[in-house]
């Protein structure tokens, strides 16, 4: 099997455009919170969208592709990869989202049950696999276009199953990540009547609080995140700048229930991820761990993070980065990867921020109040657990 390693990166995110960026707002401060008309807290982005697509392109997409389309470009031009490669053409398209076209979905019934006709490209906007088929038709890339829906492990799962192609031979170069808009009225309400928001009342930048023990309910955000995956001796042929390199994946499922997540579906997946990287769990500096600050989601993680690494100072450096950037849902997986690989870079493992008082169930290595220090050497482990006993976990060393 092919080594697999990140050339290029791309953002779209509440914390920035350019990963020095991303990296700043993960350790110095918070993402640009608010409640906006919906009242719920909020992490949004701010991106010109007009200035970085072509008309035809925003008459077709949906802000989630539209977003998608933004990271993905971003993320070919970080890779300096020369569009007049062979290689280029075979280039995959791995998407993962779990919301999906949203507003459009939303204006699509507005329309409907206001008596107004339905805009003529509404079908278009509303396909599940928009942000896939238009990065590929950007961008002139021929080979698969691919979109994952495994609710908050989607991005993940794509990136896992993008490697697995290079690994085996199927591909030289694939475009990986995930893309989330989910702030279409009826989508936030349907998060609302779940009762796992945090309450409307709550101060919005101290809303999200994992292992903390007045969590109350996750935070959303959205963004979009991609990466440029290669094969270690195609980067190597054209002289690429070799960011990480993304050792192990795994994902499994708990089959146990919709709500409520299982330690053993989540052992099973960790364990998996480090035995397809080959390492050991002290091989592990520090996990980026799930941590939506949900009460009964991170008991349950901190339970199976346990399980694997141990408890306390005898386990590796634990930090959820939701509180900072949000819970992007479907793109979860991939700004935490990017997070991941902004550990890896300044060998700084980011605060949990709004974490005051460690909820004592949650016995593991917490990063508090401020950066640790990633120990030299060691990998690092992204968790996504999902609704439904999605798990998928990615290492990237």
């Amino acid at each position: 099997m092919r080594e697999v390693v990140i050339t290029g990166i791309g953002l779209v995110t509440p914390l920035g455009h350019a990963l020095a960026e991303f990296g700043r707002g993960l350790f110095g401060g918070g993402a640009a919170f608010g409640a906006g008309a919906m009242r719920v807290p909020g992490a949004r982005v701010q991106v010109d969208v007009a200035a970085e697509l072509c008309r035809s392109e925003t008459l077709v997409t949906d802000r989630n592709a539209q977003l998608g389309l933004i990271a993905s470009s971003r993320a070919l031009t970080d890779a300096a990869l020369p569009a007049d490669s062979p290689a280029f053409a075979g280039c995959g398209v791995y998407v993962g989202n779990g919301s999906g076209p949203a507003e459009s979905l939303d204006a699509a019934y507005t329309a409907l049950h206001g008596g107004k006709r339905m805009p003529g490209l509404t079908l278009l906007r509303c396909l599940p696999s928009g942000a896939a088929s238009s990065i590929a038709i950007r961008h002139g890339l021929r080979g698969p276009a691919q979109t994952y829906n495994s609710a908050c492990a989607s991005a993940s799962v794509a990136i896992g199953e993008a490697m697995r192609a290079i690994r085996h031979g199927y591909l030289d170069i694939a475009l990986a990540g995930g893309t989330e808009t989910p702030f279409g009225d009826a989508t936030v309400r349907a998060w609302e009547a779940l009762r796992v928001l945090a309450p409307e009342g709550d101060d919005a930048g101290a809303a999200c609080r994992p292992f903390d023990r007045s969590r109350r309910g996750l935070v959303l955000g959205e963004g979009a995140v991609f990466f440029v995956l290669e094969a270690a001796e195609h980067a190597a042929a054209r002289r690429a700048t070799v960011q990480a390199r993304l050792a192990g994946y795994a994902s499994g499922g708990d089959a146990h229930h919709w709500t409520e997540p299982s330690p053993r579906g989540q052992v099973e997946a960790m364990r998996a991820a480090l035995a397809d990287a080959g390492l050991a769990a002290a091989d592990i500096g520090c996990i980026n761990a799930h941590g939506t600050g949900t009460p009964v989601g991170d008991q349950v993680e901190a339970e199976s993070i346990a399980a694997v690494f141990g408890t306390g100072s005898a386990g590796p450096l634990v930090s959820s980065t939701k509180a900072t950037h949000g819970h992007l849902l479907g793109a979860s997986g991939a700004i935490e990867l990017a997070a991941s690989i902004v550990s890896l870079r300044r060998g700084m493992v980011p605060p949990t921020r709004n974490l005051r008082h460690p909820d004592e169930r949650c016995a593991l290595n917490l990063v508090r109040d401020k950066p640790a220090l990633l120990p030299p050497g060691r990998a690092v482990l992204s968790n996504s657990f999902a609704f439904g006993g999605s798990n998928a976990c990615l290492v990237v060393s």
